[in-house]
């Protein structure tokens, strides 16, 4: 804020905007975001396809099928869960529209700030997490067991890629021991405790420069890339998940699980 003071005019802090965030323009792409661009709409065609032929093969179950109820969500976790997700989808927006120049440079200053203030709320929110599976009883569902683990995750391959097309029964239902299935626990271990904790320290590092010495310009200029990297990387994540949130016996039968806290099946 204190920029659009000093600034006489919104040219100008357009110009000293560019110093910090680089600004993508329909005349300038990088390749990079040009190829992770194709990719994103690739696996949404990919998706749509595995969700048309999911429904269109898919054995229905009847109606006199029993509905099974776990409680596996507590209120902490889903407090966190619609934290986080909240806070991506604002970190995202924010930062997406700033490096498409899509705003006036008033508004674009205004999404900074929400930006940055979302960045450490997210800190805030990681560190809740982490704080949860220590001594909440949550991090037992993020042990991976080494035995047969390679079978296993070829078996959920298996049931993602052709099983769940054809109405079969889940390999890995859901137990109060066992919460994920194993590339549910590998998305989610490298999600939480890779992507997320990397885009932090990246984006922390750009709000403050001053932890960078100055003639680190090569560096400062790949962090800002790395950490635009790592925002689509988790795009692809969001879809991924939510798509996968639509598998159950119905669309939104997952979904409520965070409402409530009860896995059904």
């Amino acid at each position: 804020m204190s920029a659009i003071n000093i600034m006489p005019n919104a040219a100008q802090f357009q110009a000293s905007l560019k110093q910090y965030v680089l600004i993508y323009t329909p005349d300038y792409l990088p390749l990079w975001l040009i190829v992770a661009g194709v990719l994103f709409v690739g696996m949404l065609l990919v998706l749509a396809l595995h969700g048309f032929l999911r429904y269109r093969f898919a054995t229905p179950h009847g109606e006199h099928h029993q509905e099974e109820k776990l409680y596996l969500y507590s209120k902490a976790v889903r407090l966190w869960h619609w934290s986080n997700a909240t806070l991506f989808i604002l970190l995202l927006l924010s930062g997406g529209i700033n490096h498409f120049a899509l705003l006036s440079a008033h508004d674009t200053a205004l999404l900074v700030n929400v930006h940055e203030i979302c960045g450490y709320l997210l800190l805030v929110c990681w560190l809740s997490f982490v704080l949860i599976n220590l001594v909440g009883g949550n991090g037992k569902f993020y042990r991976i067991d080494s035995k047969n683990w390679l079978q296993r995750v070829l078996m959920q391959t298996r049931f993602y890629l052709y099983g769940i097309i054809k109405g079969e029964d889940h390999p890995f239902p859901a137990t109060p021991k066992v919460k994920f299935n194993p590339l549910q626990q590998m998305a989610y271990l490298g999600v939480m405790y890779a992507l997320v904790p990397l885009l932090l320290i990246t984006g922390i590092l750009l709000q403050n420069p001053m932890f960078i010495p100055a003639d680190a310009v090569l560096f400062k200029a790949w962090l800002l890339i790395i950490h635009q990297i790592l925002a689509v990387c988790s795009v692809f994540f969001i879809f991924g998940h939510l798509y996968l949130c639509t598998t159950g016996r119905t669309p939104f039968q997952t979904f409520r699980s965070m409402v409530d806290g009860y896995h059904r099946h």
